[in-house]
């Protein structure tokens, strides 16, 4: 179990690096999104990482500004950290 969450975490990450590449997004969000990644990758207790990544992210959803394509890898990375 301690492997598939990891391994969640990881695609997790890949997925905002993704976001946080993309010019196309907004700067704000690109910064959420990397301020989410390091929650992600910082020292800590893990499920405590993932339930701040997830409200943050749920937050970023919510936000209209978000371009749809990237809201959808946003939903995919909070599915990632919900079944960790």
């Amino acid at each position: 179990m301690k492997t598939q969450v990891s391994n969640n975490i990881i695609s997790s990450i890949e997925l905002l690096d993704e976001i946080v590449e993309d010019k196309s997004v907004p700067k704000n969000i690109r910064i959420t999104c990397e301020k989410t990644k390091k929650i992600l990758t910082g020292d800590g207790d893990e499920k405590v990482k993932i339930d701040t990544a997830i409200q943050n992210l749920d937050l970023l959803a919510d936000n209209v500004q978000v371009p749809t394509y990237t809201r959808m890898q946003i939903w995919n990375i909070v599915s990632l950290l919900e079944s960790s």
